[in-house]
């Protein structure tokens, strides 16, 4: 079974001085990219794909690929800054 989950959302790092840490936190994307997170059952493997119409309809896989013992919020997390860097 594949199961396709669609976010409009990303992480960027966030330091908090006072508390000498940082968190990371969320940001929406703009209305011309989006991610999917792919989970197939069968192979226990998820991957992140990033949509993007303002680079022609353009879908890129970014590697690596996990295990389903992460969580679709984990790969986000573990992948934004890559994303970013190469798309916004």
């Amino acid at each position: 079974m594949i199961v396709v989950n669609k976010y409009h959302h990303l992480y960027h790092r966030v330091n908090y001085p006072s508390e000498n840490g940082y968190r990371m936190e969320s940001y929406p994307l703009p209305d011309w990219i989006y991610i999917t997170v792919t989970t197939i059952k069968e192979g226990n493997s998820k991957y992140l794909t990033v949509h993007s119409r303002l680079h022609l309809n353009k879908e890129v896989v970014i590697n690596p690929t996990y295990t389903c013992n992460f969580t679709d919020d984990e790969i986000i997390r573990h992948l934004s800054a890559e994303v970013s860097s190469k798309f916004l």
